[in-house]
């Protein structure tokens, strides 16, 4: 029987039976951007309503949650978390997680139980519906090729982390050509964790990536599944701390899960 199940899992790595597969994966992404759009467009009027006042970071947290649990039960995506208690209970934190697919940002909203500040790339703002979030200032977009922009965002997030908002960012910046294959992370998360001596929760979305990579690759991962997540052990940060060796730990922690 073992043999048969190695027979087949080769198989499936073929060029043959990956054509054989690819209109199913793509029929599968047309189906999750059918669940993503006309779910955030039935959310869309409590969005507007919900975002708005001194209160609406604490309910952007139930709103993100509301429409992470709907797009996961209808694309039959299940979330399997290892250490989801590791989660600081008192104080803000950053999340530092890989990033290989477009599952990620969506389970992000999912895991983390708190209040959070989700630092994306500027493009997400020509994103439909999700770029609600970063226009009405729950989340952070990151522009990196315009300075000025970047520096704004940089002090937007430090305003966040004064508030007692987490922080949760990429440090690879994007996703990777060669997943799980992990870029080299940038400071920037460092540097804050550093400033503001606010410990860092590694995250491993450890095949987020098998499940749903890019939309745009009809040869591409999409299916649905279970995905893993690993929530390691918070990682102390002082003002002795230094910023190479904890970009270094951090991205070592991630990585052994991978």
């Amino acid at each position: 029987m073992r043999k048969i199940v190695q027979v087949y899992l080769t198989c499936l790595h073929l060029p043959s039976m990956r054509w054989i597969g690819a209109p199913f994966r793509f029929l599968y992404k047309l189906y999750f951007g059918a669940v993503y759009l006309t779910s955030g467009l039935l959310l869309y009027p409590y969005f507007l309503i919900v975002l708005r006042g001194e209160d609406k970071y604490r309910k952007a947290v139930k709103v993100k949650k509301l429409w992470s649990n709907i797009i996961c039960i209808f694309c039959v995506i299940r979330v399997k978390v290892e250490g989801k208690d590791n989660f600081p209970q008192e104080g803000p934190f950053i999340v530092c997680a890989n990033h290989a697919s477009y599952l990620d940002i969506i389970l992000m909203y999912k895991i983390i139980p708190s209040d959070f500040a989700f630092l994306g790339k500027s493009e997400v703002l020509k994103w439909p519906i999700i770029n609600i979030f970063f226009k009405k200032g729950i989340d952070i977009p990151v522009d990196r090729s315009n300075r000025k922009v970047a520096s704004e965002s940089l002090l937007k997030a430090k305003e966040a982390l004064r508030q007692e908002r987490s922080l949760a960012i990429f440090p690879e910046g994007t996703m990777g050509p060669e997943p799980p294959k992990m870029l080299r992370f940038k400071n920037g998360a460092f540097s804050l964790a550093l400033e503001f001596s606010t410990e860092i929760v590694p995250i491993t979305f450890v095949n987020n990536y098998k499940l749903f990579y890019d939309h745009i690759d009809l040869m591409g991962a999409g299916r649905p599944g279970t995905a893993s997540i690993v929530v390691h052990q918070p990682i102390k940060v002082t003002p002795q701390s230094d910023l190479v060796s904890l970009r270094n730990e951090t991205y070592d922690i991630i990585k052994s899960k991978l």
